[in-house]
């Protein structure tokens, strides 16, 4: 597989970055509202932070849109920072005992075939904090190969970034001349 010339590679990275920074956004802003309203304060605390990497990650564009290479470490920096808020999201999960909370909001039938599925309470506890932490768990290692992965590929792309920049910007046609 050839090479990509170093143009279309930061054409790539601005590509990719702006439609991460746009998800991020996007799904983070509302579930940290949502979260705020219903007073899960952790949850809402690392959706506003995500929400940030977002904006961050955006700035970083924009910085390298105006041919500054240091648009790259804002864009890896905003990466690791929204790794380090949903590693903490996993961390709350795994750690947070919920699962009377969850056999609580389930419908009457749902718990009475529950009861008859599982006799001891203690084994569809175990079975529920059992599922909590393996979510988490898949969480965490999700994040880090997809966040660990896009910072690790902007830093990457710094040479190509300088060797674009090193060349004199080019201008599209000029408008013709006033009379």
């Amino acid at each position: 597989m050839p090479v990509p010339a170093p143009e279309h590679r930061l054409r790539r990275v601005l590509r990719v970055a702006r439609i991460d920074a746009v998800s991020l956004l996007v799904v983070a802003a509302p579930a940290a509202v949502v979260s705020a309203c219903a007073r899960e304060w952790i949850e809402a605390a690392a959706g506003a932070g995500i929400a940030l990497c977002g904006v961050l990650e955006w700035a970083g564009r924009n910085l390298l849109q105006r041919r500054r290479a240091d648009g790259l470490g804002w864009m890896a920096a905003a990466q690791l920072g929204c790794l380090l808020f949903i590693l903490c999201l996993a961390w709350d999960l795994a750690h947070r005992e919920q699962a009377d909370r969850i056999v609580a909001r389930l419908p009457s039938f749902t718990r009475e075939q529950l009861d008859v599925l599982f006799p001891d309470p203690e084994s569809l506890r175990a079975l529920l904090v059992g599922v909590q932490r393996l979510t988490a768990a898949l969480l965490a290692l999700v994040s880090i190969l997809y966040q660990g992965g896009l910072a690790l590929y902007y830093l990457r792309t710094r040479p190509a970034a300088l060797a674009v920049f090193a060349e004199p910007p080019v201008l599209g046609p000029l408008p013709p001349p006033a009379p």
